[in-house]
This record gives C-alpha cells, structure tokens and sequence, in this order.
C-alpha cells in the first residue's frame, strides 16, 4: 500500500486545477480501502470494548465520535480534535475502524481549491487598528464604526477574501504558521471569562471597565511568531476582526480570526453570527486594508 500510494503522489499534479480534485477523490478511497493494521485496529478496539464495559452498555451499541487528531491538538489542559475530520454517533468495531480510515484519509499539506484562480493585489495593515506596534488594538466597535475609522485613515475594511489569502500566505496552509494548530505561537490560550452582557451593552464608562476586567489582549506584535510569511501580525487570536463578507451572507459584516481564547481558529472560518450594525464587543476589533496602485 505504501508504495502504491507513493506512486499515486508522484503522478499528482496540483497545478491542473481541473482534476485535482478527482485525483484527491481516488487518493480518499484508495485510503479507505485499506485495512487499519492488525496491532492498530486491537488497540482501537480494546480501548472502545473497555469503555463499553465501564459504562455496562453493549459494545454494538455503545456511540462514539471518531475524530482526527494531530500533534498539538490533544493536550493535557484542552482539547481540539476533529480539527480536520469529525464523525459522530459511531457504534459497532467495523464502523469505528472504517471511520477512523477516513479520518487518516485526510492529508495534510495538501488542499482542495474550488472554481477559479483570481489574482489579488491589495495593502493590508500590519497590525491590528491603530496599526501600531506595541499599540493596544481597539475594540467595542460595531462593524460601521471600524468601517468609518478606515475610511477616515484613507483605507476600508478587510474583504473576507484578502483577510483568508493573507492568513493563507500563498499555499492555502490551515494556520498563518503552518500545517499544525499550535496555541502558543499566536495570543490564543487564554481561559475564557464569563462576560456580563448587561454591562456591555450598558455603554459609557459601565461597558468600557467590564471590558478591562476581560482584556487578556497582547498589544500588537507582542507575538512575534504570530506573523505570516508577508509580514502581517496577529491575523489568529488576539482580537477578532471585522471584514467585508466576500460571500452570500445574511450579513454585509462578519468576523475572521478568533480570540485570545479560541486556539482552534485558523484562517477559514467566518463568524457571521453577529448583527454588525449594533454589535460591540470587548474582544472584537479590526484591520484596514487599501487596493494596490496599478501594476506600471
């Protein structure tokens, strides 16, 4: 099998966009198709047959989650599997091997890119608003008051488009650091504090100490691995930011990069839950971003 699949890799051509995804297709099912080996498939098994028994239910009918893991991502504080692959109401040993096949069928470094290439030439800040280093980013702002900021500085919002290609760096990686979540490289493993939402929406000197006591913000560049291969800091944790949807949404503004603490977010995932007109946050900011000048 691992000679095959070394042969499969080496015919592979990411360049032709037109059938790199069939070619990914067949690569997923060759996966698939194999067996899980002897000595894995014993662990896997005895390990959900002794938690069957530990909870006196009958291993066929006892449901589990199959979900993929990676090198950072079970830790002894926290917990982000399925980052990649997630399965749930697994049950039965032929459905949990078969499922954690698929979950191995996903290979890292390697990305599916769907429709057409489009060329983007645009200037990001490097830092989060007031785009400067060792500045604290502002925050508690709806998305038309950021949107104002930037058009008073002579720039605009982020696009959701520019905001994932610069996170991206070029070859569509996960994190703005590579191919494996690791939440200490970017001001993402903070505990989580409970907010008083009264006082947030309060206004006024009430919303602004509630948002001091939950400041676990950095002041830009603080991080300085935090930095995509272009030169742009804290596009993940820190502070999320406003950008300009780039997709069909039900709203004009929506929320990229996570918080100081969400150490899973990487560089796709818009949070689009929010009502951006009135919305202010004390964890929420944002960055501006202008069009390139015209290629000579």
């Amino acid at each position: 099998a691992a000679q095959a699949l070394a042969a499969f890799l080496s015919r592979l051509r990411a360049e032709e966009a037109s059938i790199v995804q069939d070619q990914t297709a067949q690569l997923r099912e060759f996966l698939v198709a194999q067996p899980v080996p002897p000595e894995i498939a014993a662990q896997a098994l005895d390990a959900y047959h002794a938690l069957a028994h530990q909870l006196n239910i009958p291993a066929e009918q006892l449901r589990v989650a199959v979900r993929s893991s990676a090198t950072a991502e079970d830790l002894p504080s926290a917990s982000f599997a399925g980052q990649q692959e997630t399965y749930l109401n697994i049950y039965g040993d032929e459905a949990l091997l078969e499922h954690i096949k698929r979950c191995w069928a996903y290979h890292p470094e390697f990305t599916i890119a769907h429709g057409e290439p489009k060329v983007m030439r645009f200037c990001m800040d490097i830092y989060e608003a007031p785009n400067q280093r060792g500045k604290k980013p502002l925050v508690m702002r709806s998305y038309p008051e950021a949107a104002r900021w930037c058009l008073d500085h002579g720039k605009r919002l982020c696009s959701e488009h520019e905001w994932e290609t610069a996170c991206e760096s070029g070859d569509e990686r996960p994190w703005l650091y590579g191919w494996r979540m690791d939440k200490t490289v970017c001001n993402s493993d903070k505990a989580w504090k409970a907010f008083d939402e009264q006082k947030l929406r309060a206004g006024g000197e009430t919303a602004q100490k509630e948002a001091e006591r939950l400041w676990q913000g950095a002041p830009s560049g603080t991080y300085a691995a935090c930095r995509t291969v272009h030169g742009i800091y804290d596009l993940l944790g820190n502070v999320e930011e406003w950008v300009s949807s780039s997709r069909p949404r039900r709203f004009r503004g929506v929320l990229m990069g996570g918080f100081w603490a969400k150490p899973w977010t990487g560089c796709r995932g818009t949070n689009d839950a929010h009502e951006p007109t009135h919305f202010r946050f004390y964890e929420v900011g944002f960055r501006c971003c202008q069009d390139a000048s015209p290629l000579p």
